[in-house]
């Protein structure tokens, strides 16, 4: 990951890893919000060449990472859903932090439009700058086509050491 989104900065990584037989997995920060028709920088045709540069130069994985929380439900839908159509094998995986409090909204949205992953911590230690509710989401998920075939109980008697 390159904090500006540089992928010259990127490319020797990509690179290596590839030659090595690595399974690469880059990242994007995602700042801004995507759902805002006059956005001028961080739009969504901004991410979407990010991620086009970033699948020409040989990436297996994209790992869209959210460093202030500031990814809402409808622009997680709406940047997971357009990445997903365009790249239907690519692999992605969602990070964020719960800064706004939508984290878990966010993380199911992101699932709900074709993330293959997304990222949560145990209740106790989840929210405000930790990442989502992990047990928020596992339960949020049960009996949809995105359940994790966790049960409750899992995380909750993880959640009771902490």
């Amino acid at each position: 990951m390159d904090c500006l989104n540089y992928v010259p900065n990127l490319i020797f990584g990509i690179e290596a890893v590839g030659e090595a037989g690595g399974v690469v997995e880059a990242a994007i920060a995602y700042t801004g919000d995507v759902t805002k028709k006059d956005a001028t920088r961080y739009n969504l045709a901004y991410y979407m060449n990010l991620v086009s540069e970033l699948v020409k130069a040989g990436i297996h994985i994209l790992a869209i990472k959210d460093m202030s929380g500031v990814l809402h439900p409808s622009a997680a839908r709406l940047l997971v859903g357009s990445i997903r159509e365009k790249y239907p094998d690519l692999p992605i995986q969602v990070h964020t932090h719960d800064t706004a409090g939508t984290g878990v909204a966010s993380m199911i949205a992101a699932a709900e439009a074709g993330a293959d992953g997304v990222d949560g911590a145990i209740d106790s230690m989840s929210g405000m700058t930790s990442q989502p509710s992990l047990g928020a989401i596992v339960r949020s998920m049960e009996n949809t086509p995105k359940a994790t075939g966790k049960v409750a109980a899992t995380t909750d008697s993880i959640k009771l050491v902490w």
